[in-house]
C-alpha cells in the first residue's frame, strides 16, 4: 500500500488582514519579575517552602524545615537561596541559625497578575 503525501490546508489571510487582537499587552504587566517569580517556583519544594513562610506568623528556623521536610540542609540551603534571588524570602541569621521569612509585598505581582 502506499501512503499519499500530506494534504495541505489552503492559506488563511495575511496576518493583517485578519482580525484584529481583542486584548493588548499590558504596559502594567512586569514580565520579567513575573517569569522570575515563576522560575523560582518551577520546583514544587519551593512551593512548599514558601507556602509554610507565608502562612507562618514569625520566621521560621532552618532547623524547622530540615525536619518537616525530612531534607538537609545543603538542599534546604539551595532551594530558599532561589527564593531570596527571586526576591521571595528574607534570611535573617542569628549566631549559626537562618531564619526565614516573606517580605510583606514580595507576592504582590503574582498575585495582582492572576487576579
Amino acid at each position: 500500500m502506499t501512503s499519499s503525501p500530506p494534504s495541505t490546508l489552503p492559506a488563511g489571510p495575511a496576518a493583517d488582514a485578519c482580525c484584529a487582537p481583542s486584548v493588548r499587552p499590558s504596559a502594567a504587566l512586569d514580565a520579567e519579575r513575573v517569569a522570575a517569580i515563576a522560575k523560582a517556583l518551577a520546583e514544587p519544594l519551593r512551593v512548599r517552602i514558601l507556602d509554610v513562610l507565608r502562612r507562618s506568623d514569625e520566621e521560621v528556623c532552618q532547623c524547622e524545615l530540615v525536619a518537616l521536610f525530612d531534607i538537609r540542609q545543603s538542599l534546604l540551603s539551595h532551594h530558599v537561596n532561589k527564593l531570596v534571588a527571586a526576591g521571595l524570602v528574607d534570611v535573617e541569621r542569628r549566631h549559626r541559625w537562618a531564619y526565614y521569612s516573606v517580605p510583606s509585598g514580595a507576592l504582590k505581582e503574582l498575585t495582582s497578575w492572576l487576579t
